[in-house]
């Protein structure tokens, strides 16, 4: 008798199809075999112990899982220009990509990376504990774990507010989860699940002496993971090294590890295991299932034919019938998805489903062409309708496909509503999801053997790169067309007008539309309306319109709408080699700031570091803005530059910018002036070799961007010219004060400001200035790269007066 069941669709983090090698197929297999489950927990992408989670995924063939309460979201950047929402999804699909090397899953929970937090207290009145603690449980009940680790300890050893508040909900979590009358709904749909403890994986980085501590201390569960797995040809410590180094825009790139390697396990909570931290777990598959069944999976392991993959498929089809009689729950769904791409694999079919292009507009039936090649022995059946093919060995067939169009724009879940702190999730069942369900799917049915499978297989669009070879991305739904601000803010004077531009991209063969333009109180646009006709799919045009604000102009957002009344979107393409290409579209709106800020007009050179959108935010003032690489301060000439501006992060980046420092002084010292921006401290030696005068960086920082300002020093021309700076000028800022402020300095150097964060002792290295010959150098930790592009005014008017220097 012929049986049924499906095959769900892993994620598309990893969207080229392919075949697995019969060794990798075998430890797959032993993974399905074994019924060991870790659950690893932290807050951040970036966090987890990548080596810890191969040697568990892939050495005790544990099904394993990182849950990070955040995307990342506030963090920096070290490869692009992406901040906030769009480094979140940058920072997810470079966990998927870790996650690819270390074969563990991944979770998340609807926490907003909201910056830098110095207390647990902080982190769950921004969250709102009972919200993340509920998604905490319910990853819990569904993965049900024998062990929960934790990358943090419970206390201000964290670090960080967000370290802490991670430790403190696994250990919260774990008794809750058990617990029959916390979240009943979810007890109804995944029933409770008590986890047998909780483990802290501490390191010397807290405890130098924790060798020591921890062979004697029955709270410590000590494993050598530096082990070498022949099945994969490589040891646990280099594929974790691979998996961390795909948190790019982190700069974490590493030389591979090797050998020994030795982690450490506090216990927390729960059982305090002896040796093993599976020894508590009551599963078996003779428990579950039978004896003779247990016996039956050892038997297909030890007779596992590595020549001829496929000679397995009728003992895996044995094996399957059985797994698929237990009751359902999310463990029978995973071992079948298993089980179903390890006979795929057997049989070496590949499959893919492909578009045209890789955009379709919502709604619009689709036209797909479903690709399969059988290349083993086995005769393999597709149904294309209500027929079947058979495919012989090396037999390839192409089904063409028509897809009733889906009513939905391509978009991260997580980011189809506004959100402040926690993100909105529309669907439940994408709750703890690292990625969204992939736009079109197909339900194709195979017959293998006499056994019927229901695959998904999602849409993709794949084109030829003359200089890489094949590429595909996800096929994506969108509207007729997304228009592009070229600037995020205007920033104008009253009565001053500026030349607004915007780029209609069309995703249709045959676009006309009006776009009507609706500014915020007090500001003149003209003309009201512009008319777009494009004749091509994703032909690209621009237009523009002007905009001047009153003297009562009020400080908005600018929105564009179609003909039919609906608000336009803007499409965002994150593109990187090591992660699939992400697509984001959200309204399409220009922040409007009425601003009276005046400047010394001038040309300013901007040396990059990591990028962003600080030269824009420049040319918005009005400053003439010429960018450079810091290869290029080979050549170029200072003296023609009013102020040089060093890009974020520059000497992280980019540490010969040393050799250039020599010309950099001497151009201050010839009246030139030098606004250093931040720069990470742990790249740093203690030298404090930087500046014309040294100074050192530290990891002083100030997260309320509602801390009271204190000024230093007020007559300092700094916060004088062009522009009075006051305490009003430090309203409605963003996310922080600054971070990595200077310390050490020499006596040369002036302090300006002063701020600090609730119960701590002030700080005062967020802005200094030195005069060095007839020039000076300023070293800012204000995160004006997050202040500006955010169109505060306050901190447009002090970077104005930065840049205006007079010798």
């Amino acid at each position: 008798m012929r049986t049924l069941f499906s095959i769900l669709f892993l994620g598309i983090s990893c969207l080229l199809f392919s075949n697995e090698p019969s060794s990798k197929i075998y430890h797959n297999l032993k993974k399905v075999h074994s019924l060991k489950r870790v659950l690893y927990i932290a807050a951040h992408p970036d966090d987890e112990n990548t080596r810890a989670l191969a040697y568990f995924s892939l050495g005790e063939y544990a099904e394993t899982a990182y849950l990070s309460l955040t995307r990342g979201d506030g963090g920096q950047n070290l490869i692009g220009d992406e901040l906030s929402a769009d480094l979140g999804v940058l920072r997810t699909q470079e966990l998927m990509a870790a996650r690819s090397f270390d074969g563990a899953k991944q979770f998340f929970t609807r926490a907003v990376d909201f910056g830098y937090s110095k207390e647990a207290d902080e982190t769950f009145e921004k969250w709102g504990k009972a919200n993340i603690l509920s998604d905490v449980v319910l990853v819990i009940r569904q993965f049900k774990p024998d062990v929960i680790i934790t990358r943090f300890p419970p206390d201000k050893r964290g670090g960080h507010g967000h370290h802490t508040a991670s430790a403190m909900l696994a250990i919260e979590a774990y008794s809750k989860a058990a617990d029959v009358n916390y979240e009943p709904n979810q007890v109804k749909q995944y029933g409770t699940w008590q986890t047998a403890a909780v483990y802290w994986n501490a390191s010397s980085w807290w405890n130098d002496k924790i060798a020591e501590e921890a062979a004697s201390n029955p709270k410590y569960l000590t494993l050598y993971i530096g082990g070498y797995n022949a099945l994969l040809g490589m040891s646990y410590n280099e594929i974790g090294t691979l998996a961390r180094s795909q948190h790019k825009c982190q700069g974490f790139g590493a030389i591979i590890e090797r050998g020994t390697r030795i982690e450490y396990f506090e216990h927390l909570t729960g059982k305090i295991l002896e040796s093993d931290f599976f020894e508590a777990s009551t599963q078996s598959w003779s428990t579950l299932i039978s004896d003779e069944f247990s016996a039956k999976f050892d038997e297909v392991l030890a007779n596992f034919n590595f020549v001829n993959p496929e000679k397995n498929i009728p003992s895996l089809l044995t094996i399957k019938k059985e797994i698929e009689a237990l009751p359902n729950s999310t463990f029978k769904t995973e071992k079948l998805r298993r089980l179903s791409k390890i006979i795929i694999d057997c049989t070496g079919l590949f499959i893919d489903l492909t578009a045209s292009d890789y955009a379709s507009l919502s709604g619009k039936d689709l036209q797909l062409e479903l690709n399969l090649i059988n290349r083993s022995d086995i005769i393999i059946k597709v149904k294309k309708g209500s027929e079947w093919l058979a495919l012989e060995k090396n037999a390839e067939v192409n089904i063409q496909h028509t897809i009733p169009g889906k009513k939905v724009i391509t978009n991260p879940y997580w980011l189809q509503k506004p959100f402040s702190n926690l993100f909105t999730v529309i669907d439940p069942t994408d709750l703890g999801q690292p990625v969204s369900k992939p736009s079109i799917t197909k339900a194709i049915t195979l017959e293998i053997a006499g056994v019927l499978f229901v695959h998904e297989v999602p849409a993709i669009y794949k084109w030829r790169d003359p200089s890489y070879g094949e590429r595909q991305r996800e096929l994506i739904l969108t509207n007729t067309y997304a228009v592009n601000f070229e600037e995020s803010s205007a920033i104008l004077k009253p009565g001053q007008s500026k030349t607004i531009k915007i780029k209609v991209h069309s995703f249709t063969d045959s676009l006309s539309d009006e776009i009507s333009i609706y500014a915020p109180n007090g500001w003149q646009v003209a003309p009201l309306s512009i008319q777009i006709d494009l004749t091509e799919k994703h032909s690209e045009v621009w237009q523009s319109f002007t905009l001047t604000p009153s003297d009562n102009a009020e400080k908005g957002s600018l929105s564009l709408l179609n003909s039919a009344g609906e608000k336009l979107l803007s499409v965002t393409e994150i593109t990187y080699d090591h992660i699939p290409t992400q697509t984001i579209f959200r309204p399409a709106t220009l922040n409007c700031v009425p601003l009276d800020a005046k400047i010394v007009p001038g040309k300013i050179a901007y040396i990059n570091g990591v990028k962003g959108d600080m030269p824009k935010a420049i040319q918005q003032l009005g400053f003439e803005v010429k960018e450079f690489e810091v290869a290029d301060l080979a050549t170029v000439n200072l003296a023609d530059y009013q102020t040089v501006v060093l890009g974020i992060r520059i000497y992280n980046v980019f540490p010969e910018l040393k050799n250039f420092d020599n010309k950099l002084f001497d151009y201050v010292k010839h009246g030139g002036n030098v606004v250093m921006q931040y720069n990470t401290a742990s790249r740093w030696t203690k030298s404090g070799t930087f500046g014309p005068y040294p100074f050192e960086l530290s990891r002083d920082r100030v997260t309320d961007e509602n801390a009271v300002v204190t000024f230093l020093n007020e007559k300092h021309p700094l916060l004088n010219s062009p522009n009075k700076i006051t305490k009003a000028d430090f309203e409605d800022w963003v996310q922080e004060r600054g971070l990595y402020f200077a310390t050490n300095w020499s006596k040369e150097y002036t302090p300006l400001l002063s701020w600090h964060d609730k119960g701590e002792d002030p700080v005062t290295g967020a802005l200094i200035v030195a005069k060095y010959g007839k020039g000076q150098f300023i070293y800012t930790g204000i995160s004006f790269f997050r202040e500006l592009p955010n169109g505060v005014p306050g901190a447009f008017k002090l970077f104005a007066n930065l840049l205006s220097y007079q010798p």
